[in-house]
């Protein structure tokens, strides 16, 4: 006799001991479901919660496009807002290629063989210079540990000349959320070294290829902060 002609010919009294496994036997399965789904749930929670994946060797030089976009909002004693950094063109400078960047009618001159700082117009007046341009606060290959060193001259209208000398040292990786999301950075921090103070911390995105945010000194006193909200590379 097979088990489904045993139930149905079976006494109350067996029909219902077999019930009554059967209902213990669907209550175990229920639990151990429940566990299941548990393990499922934290399983997930842990994948979530990991972040970007770590920076893998030397970061490259990036290769700027035009079109390509940075906005941020700033924060600082004399108030908050946003701008958006745009590479407008690239245009030759004293017989060196250089993008521009700009930000309504400022531009900004990088170096395009190192990203070295050349100069800063409002307007198209003059309002910032430096000779030689070796200021930049990143460098490649850009990778923990790193350090470099820089001497140039900064002009502004109106000021003396100053001869300025800074060090930057790529300190370690972090990632950093912004408005833009959760990125994977190095953390550079730069101090003058003739007057052994603090000037900037920037943390840099090899998947944004810039600063996903910065912490820098401001002239006037007092410190500054700006952080993506989004960016566009082309």
């Amino acid at each position: 006799m097979n088990a489904q002609a045993g139930l149905r010919g079976g006494t109350p009294d067996a029909a219902h001991g077999t019930k009554a496994r059967c209902k213990q036997y669907a209550t175990m399965l229920l639990i151990v479901a429940t566990a299941l789904a548990g393990c499922s749930s934290m399983h997930k929670t842990l994948v979530t919660s990991q972040g970007p994946a770590a920076i893998k060797g030397p970061i490259a030089q990036p290769v700027w496009k035009v079109g390509n976009e940075w906005a941020y909002r700033y924060e600082s004693p004399s108030g908050t807002g946003t701008f958006v950094w745009r590479l407008d063109r690239i245009e030759n400078l004293a017989n060196e290629r250089h993008y521009v960047i700009t930000a309504g009618t400022r531009e900004i001159f990088y170096r395009v063989a190192d990203y070295g700082l050349t100069k800063e117009t409002l307007d198209g007046k003059t309002v910032r210079e430096i000779s030689p341009s070796t200021w930049r606060w990143v460098a490649f290959p850009l990778s923990v540990g790193l350090s470099w060193d820089m001497k140039y001259v900064e002009a502004r209208p109106n000021e003396q000349p100053e001869n300025v000398e800074r060090r930057c040292v790529a300190e370690g990786e972090e990632a950093v959320t912004v408005p833009a999301g959760t990125f994977a950075t190095i953390r550079v921090v730069c101090n003058d070294t003739r007057s052994n103070s603090w000037v900037i911390t920037v943390w840099y995105s090899p998947e944004v290829n810039h600063m996903v945010k910065d912490e820098y000194s401001m002239r006037t006193g007092g410190r500054g902060s700006r952080e993506l909200l989004r960016f566009r590379l082309k």
